[in-house]
């Protein structure tokens, strides 16, 4: 830690739009790892091993011990002082319980013993200690005799995506697999990178135009109203509380379902013959339409209306002009790369939000039709239009629309938090998660922990030697529980896993 304490730079970091959004998010990941050979003592790296690599890691990437202020104009930036260092919260401790009854208990961290799992369920940024939001939390967790470790980490949504937290990950165990050879006199020079996290990259992407964006979208980032004056008003901090208090008040399930390559790619073929010639539907875009009927009909059965009728959610409403919480629809919303669209040298370096998550409302009459391989082929086309349509032009006036003012992203973010006909979708399978070794091997598994926002779903990678996906998802138990009495996704699914 002195090492890395010594090697800050005094500096200040403003926060992109998207940025601010995710701000009441958070990353938090389990990895689990096995002991195959019970009679190795030098299974894991050892606790200060593991730390040392961690804070040399944050040297690279200080922006985690920053804290979030704001300015006289109510923009978010995250300082870096070096005298007053916002530092992880980091624990390893020992568990006198065996790995092998975690796997009896599908990896369910609520079975943990209590001052181990009260962390897990937080909605990040990873704690308010003192008033300070932090900005990530890092929990090791040893079992037993050495039979396995938990590797879990937090990092707030507002500082890292997906792509920066796997890189993090990637690179806290390329750190520790170094430290654990270099006692050997062949071992290899130290493995140099470059990450970037400052936000000037947003500033060769933005333009100043809107032509290219949707009215609905437009309107998300330019409404202001009482409601959105009130929250830019508030700390950071006491931002972070409101909406903390608006999920905590939402019941959820975390359920896990497994699917096979070969079961995907099977019905992706099936699909595929009705599509239209010249047209590739992915697998991304057939999933998608499959979970787009499987939660819209799910959801309608549920019926939870107690929300609609609350006289928050009807403030709300009439705030939105009737659009929230609109009857007889869905709105999808998927979390496309940005990296993958722009034409700029540094995107894979940088570690900050750089995706753009766009968003398709669905009738009743699309999401209530029989799932049979043509609807499924004629919605998954939908589904492939919509992406396709994220280009350099749409990310660029969003980005410029959403940081013009101080405040571009906070109606959106609200509606995010109170709209309850949605489905927000991220497909993380692309991320190298289980290239996360730390000296003893690649997890065993990795699932997000428990996660306090619903009507979330996460397309997973699984375990190499096994292949397919991994779908998560952060559902209200209703809605989880006409799922998984639905015939038709149940024959899809290999194995299903649940805890609350």
């Amino acid at each position: 830690m002195d090492s890395f304490v010594s090697s800050v730079v005094p500096q200040t970091i403003y926060l992109d739009g998207m940025d601010n959004s995710n701000l009441a998010h958070c990353v938090s990941i389990c990895y689990w790892y096995e002991n195959d050979n019970r009679n190795s003592d030098s299974f894991f790296a050892p606790a200060e091993t593991l730390e040392c690599a961690f804070y040399k890691t944050m040297e690279e990437i200080p922006i985690l011990a920053g804290h979030i202020e704001t300015d006289s104009t109510s923009r978010m930036y995250v300082k870096i002082d070096k005298d007053n260092l916002n530092m992880p919260i980091y624990t390893d401790v020992c568990c006198d319980m065996d790995y092998s009854t975690m796997v009896k208990n599908g990896f369910n961290v609520y079975k943990l013993p209590m001052d181990l799992r009260k962390d897990f369920g937080v909605p990040a940024p990873p704690g308010l200690i003192g008033g300070q939001i932090k900005l990530a939390r890092i929990r090791i967790i040893r079992f037993r005799n050495n039979s396995g470790v938990l590797v879990y980490a937090s990092i707030a949504h507002g500082i890292v995506d997906g792509h920066g937290y796997t890189q993090i990950m990637n690179r806290w165990a390329e750190i520790s697999r170094w430290m654990l050879q270099s006692q050997d006199a062949k071992a290899s020079p130290f493995p140099v990178r470059q990450f970037l996290y400052d936000r000037s990259i947003h500033n060769d992407y933005c333009l100043d135009k809107t032509d290219a964006l949707e009215p609905g979208v437009i309107d998300a980032l330019t409404t202001r109203n009482a409601l959105t004056k009130w929250l830019m008003w508030l700390s950071p901090s006491s931002r972070l509380r409101v909406f903390k208090a608006i999920s905590v008040g939402i019941a959820h399930t975390c359920s896990f379902f497994y699917i096979s390559a070969k079961t995907m790619e099977d019905l992706r073929a099936r699909v595929q013959k009705y599509a239209p010639s010249g047209v590739r539907l992915s697998i991304n875009d057939v999933l998608t339409a499959y979970l787009i009927i499987v939660v819209g009909q799910a959801k309608e059965k549920a019926n939870t209306g107690w929300w609609k009728k609350s006289a928050a959610f009807l403030a709300i409403r009439k705030l939105s002009g009737n659009r929230i919480g609109k009857p007889k629809e869905l709105i999808s919303t998927t979390a496309t790369s940005a990296r993958s669209r722009l034409n700029h040298p540094d995107c894979e370096k940088y570690v900050g939000n750089l995706y753009f998550g766009k968003s398709k409302t669905y009738s009743q009459d699309e999401f209530k039709q029989e799932l049979t391989d043509k609807a499924l082929s004629d919605l998954a086309l939908k589904v492939h239009q919509v992406i396709s349509s994220v280009n350099e032009q749409v990310i660029g006036q969003f980005g410029f629309l959403q940081n013009k003012e101080p405040d571009g992203f906070m109606w959106s973010l609200v509606g995010y938090a109170w709209e309850r006909n949605k489905l927000v979708m991220t497909n993380q399978s692309r991320f190298d998660h289980y290239g996360v070794d730390f000296g003893a091997g690649i997890p065993k598994i990795v699932r997000h922990a428990p996660h306090a926002f619903t009507d979330t779903v996460y397309v997973m990678p699984v375990h190499p030697e096994t292949g397919g996906y991994l779908i998560e998802f952060k559902i209200a138990p209703k809605i989880e529980a006409n799922i998984i009495r639905d015939s038709r996704w149940m024959k899809l699914v290999d194995r299903y896993d649940n805890y609350m």
